[in-house]
């Protein structure tokens, strides 16, 4: 992991911005696979999905509590083809629930 300084930034502003619009594509694309995930969902359980991110051919989708994800985990099979109905998503092979409680922040 590569850490940077507040005098990196100012000597090089043009690897900045760079770096920055990265940041804001990726964060687009968290926003946008979490709506999707959300519309899929039961309105009930929809409101408890705290995030949803695509990693390769898969697609993770944490809850706030263990009770939500077992919930969801039973329309996983559902969310993933009408996942695949979608463009942006026809890659998708896997969906994988879990939840966010008692994750350390190096592992999402």
């Amino acid at each position: 992991m590569n850490y940077y300084r507040l005098k990196d930034s100012l000597v090089a502003p043009d690897k900045r911005f760079s770096k920055l619009a990265r940041i804001i594509k990726e964060l687009d694309a968290h926003q946008a696979t979490i709506r999707v995930v959300r519309f899929l969902l039961p309105d009930e359980e929809a409101s408890h999905c705290t995030g949803a991110r695509v990693q390769g051919d898969t697609v993770f989708v944490s809850f706030d509590s263990n009770a939500w994800a077992t919930r969801a985990r039973f329309r996983a099979p559902m969310i993933l083809e009408q996942m695949q109905e979608l463009a942006q998503f026809s890659q998708v092979k896997n969906v994988i629930v879990n939840t966010n409680r008692g994750i350390s922040s190096n592992e999402s």
